[in-house]
């Protein structure tokens, strides 16, 4: 075994597979045991590779982790571009959180980005954070402006339910939760559907308010006065 790796460590790499070979020794590493427990040996050990070659393209491991973690600066990104482009609002809304959904329950390196992102106040954490951060601001905006005058805070509840998803998958081997297990196929379709649900309730009270702003506009033009209207429709401010 000894004798092979020394072989391969003897054959000439190019500059592009040399990285390929880090980036896939830090990706495995962080997998197996997180940001946190990551060492400049062990990533050299894995990309068969000595220290000094390591140094010879980064500074240290935060600018690796740096690179690596662009790989991740998409959520919103892909996802809104994999869309179809014929989904109303509501459905849309569906598809970019069970999207999402299905894409962190597969990416054990997203997960532990977003563990590492919690647990640790650093350059590339901030900026990991900050850039996904920005991602969202185009959902946000046309939640905004779809949501507008119903009453609801889309951004607040739109983060609730981000925020949801992340909690429920990173943590879901360490216990069930609501005696759901986030773990199982079952948990995760238990998961999706009631993003589903929340989803619907959601616009179901946007419909809901729009239909009690026309009422009032037809109730104005008959000279009913705003004080009764407010009363009788509790339209919000």
């Amino acid at each position: 075994m000894s004798e092979d790796i020394e072989k391969k460590r003897r054959v000439r790499r190019t500059k592009s597979t040399i990285e390929r070979d880090v980036l896939n020794a830090v990706s495995s590493f962080i997998e197996e045991v997180g940001f946190a427990n990551v060492t400049l040996t062990g990533v050299a050990q894995r990309a068969q590779i000595e220290a000094t070659v390591f140094y010879r393209r980064y500074a240290n491991l935060e600018e690796l982790f740096d690179q690596y973690t662009r790989k991740y600066d998409y959520w919103l990104c892909n996802i809104s571009e994999m869309m179809p482009e014929d989904l109303n609002y509501e459905d849309s809304f569906k598809w970019i959180l069970k999207n999402l959904i299905n894409a962190l329950y597969k990416n054990k390196g997203m997960q532990e980005l977003l563990i590492w992102e919690l647990s640790d106040n650093n350059p590339v954490t901030r900026r990991t954070a900050a850039l996904r951060e920005s991602m969202n601001e185009p959902l946000l905006r046309i939640m905004e402006k779809v949501f507008q005058g119903s009453g609801l805070d889309m951004n607040v509840i739109t983060a609730m339910m981000i925020s949801s998803i992340y909690y429920l998958i990173i943590r879901r081997n360490r216990s069930t939760f609501c005696e759901i297990d986030f773990s199982t196929r079952k948990g995760k379709a238990r998961l999706e559907e009631a993003i589903n649900q929340l989803s619907t309730i959601l616009f179901a009270e946007l419909k809901r308010q729009h239909e009690k702003t026309e009422l009032a506009n037809r109730l104005r033009a008959e000279g009913v006065s705003e004080s009764i209207i407010n009363k009788c429709l509790n339209l919000p401010a």
